[in-house]
């Protein structure tokens, strides 16, 4: 009976084996800044005239909208996209508020080879080029890399003076 007993107790545990990790790739934003010749800040709340076009979509510059609380959370986060959005900061040590452009999210888990062009009020355009490719689990990296106006560039945060 023991040995009965034993034999079912041991073949009943499997040991479950996960061959590939899951990894929860951050989502991407891109930051822009601009300043006219005398270095004053151009981004304001409303920008009529600026846009930003990402694999064939045109987005304005609108308010960034909260509607996301409402939806049911889960472990795994999911890009949203909120599209181009005015965002208000402060310098460190200045009390004057200044604002930035953002656009995201855009999925940090999908290869992606695109243009991100903008068109400026005054009607010049930039390209950001946007790569990501080679996932790697196992390392938790991937190749991402950026370029302004066929310009190699470091990380999402991007300044244009002379606008």
């Amino acid at each position: 009976m023991f040995a009965a007993l034993m034999g079912a107790l041991l073949t009943g545990c499997e040991e479950k084996v996960i061959d590939t990790p899951i990894v929860d790739w951050s989502p991407v934003n891109i930051t822009i800044y601009a300043t006219d010749s005398a270095g004053n800040s151009i981004i304001q709340p409303q920008m009529p005239g600026m846009s930003l076009t990402f694999k064939g979509q045109e987005y304005t510059v609108t308010e960034r909208h909260m509607w996301y609380d409402s939806i049911l959370s889960t472990k795994f986060y999911m890009p949203t996209m909120y599209g181009l959005y005015p965002e208000s900061y402060q310098n460190a040590g200045d009390t004057t508020k200044y604002y930035r452009l953002v656009f995201g999210e855009i999925d940090g888990a999908a290869d992606m080879d695109e243009d991100i062009i903008l068109k400026w009020p005054n009607g010049t355009t930039d390209v950001i080029h946007y790569h990501c490719s080679d996932h790697n689990v196992f390392k938790i990296s991937c190749n991402r890399n950026w370029k302004l106006n066929g310009k190699k560039h470091d990380g999402g945060g991007f300044y244009f003076s002379g606008k």
